[in-house]
């Protein structure tokens, strides 16, 4: 049976009709919640992401991120290859979830639509993973670009000893630069793909002065490594976040400044 990776151009055929959902199609690409496992709900808010042009499998399964590779097959629709499917090694509280969704994903060979969405399905038609299409992110990384004055640390006003401490995104190039209270700091930001709120600091590379703001500046660059995500908040301040959710960094935008040393 001949399969191949879906090109750009075949990508719109891809389409599914089921005898259950008579009329309806479901164009597999984007990213879908999985929502429940051989026909039990589940908690965690994992979810799955079809690239079919680059033949790329991505998304969460509760914990860990996960990858791998998708092929459909060109002859009969509604047939589906998942490849090399692997996990990130993080250990979470509850591992429940991950292990199913893991688990299913190894069974996968079709899939077909559903009042809701789309089934992923074994060999013998069993559905394995129940999808529904995940919405569009309200929030993006371009919500960051600019300069930020940093308001508090860890909960606590900043002390303003010499130079204001600050954080400048450069969005474009996923570059940082900024002062964290004495000397110049810069580097890189990254983020975890198909999580448009992560954030991850890349290594900070900062000048050797001393001066009066080094407390300061300490306190920065340690709340600077715990960063795992940013949340732009109603009145316009942006909150950086800790692996736990709890806010290490609150900012301020700069309007109408130059970013300086």
């Amino acid at each position: 049976m001949k399969k191949m990776l879906i090109s750009a151009a075949a990508f719109a055929a891809v389409l599914l009709s089921s005898c259950g959902t008579t009329g309806k199609s479901v164009d597999l690409s984007g990213e879908w919640n999985v929502v429940a496992v051989e026909g039990k709900e589940v908690s965690g808010n994992p979810y799955i992401g079809f690239d079919l042009e680059e033949g790329r499998l991505y998304g969460n399964a509760g914990c860990n991120r996960i990858m791998g590779g998708v092929t459909v097959d060109s002859i009969n629709p509604g047939h589906i290859g998942l490849t090399n499917v692997a996990a990130t090694r993080m250990m979470c509280p509850d591992m429940d979830t991950e292990q199913k969704v893991l688990g299913a994903l190894n069974g996968v060979t079709g899939f077909k639509a559903s009042a809701t969405g789309v089934e992923l399905t074994d060999k013998d038609g069993k559905v394995l993973l129940s999808l529904e299409k995940r919405e569009a992110p309200a929030v993006s990384v371009n919500d960051i670009d600019g300069k930020w004055n940093i308001s508090k640390v860890e909960g606590a006003a900043v002390e303003v000893a010499d130079k204001t401490p600050f954080i400048s995104f450069n969005v474009a190039e996923n570059a940082v630069h900024g002062n964290g209270g004495c000397n110049i700091i810069n580097g890189s930001f990254s983020q975890e793909e198909g999580n448009p709120s992560s954030l991850k600091f890349g290594q900070m590379i900062s000048t050797m002065m001393a001066g009066p703001g080094m407390e300061t500046e300490r306190k920065v660059l340690a709340a600077m490594n715990k960063v795992a995500s940013f949340v732009v908040n109603e009145n316009g301040t942006l909150s950086l976040m800790d692996a736990g959710n709890n806010e290490v960094l609150l900012l301020v935008k700069s309007e109408g400044e130059t970013v300086s040393e």
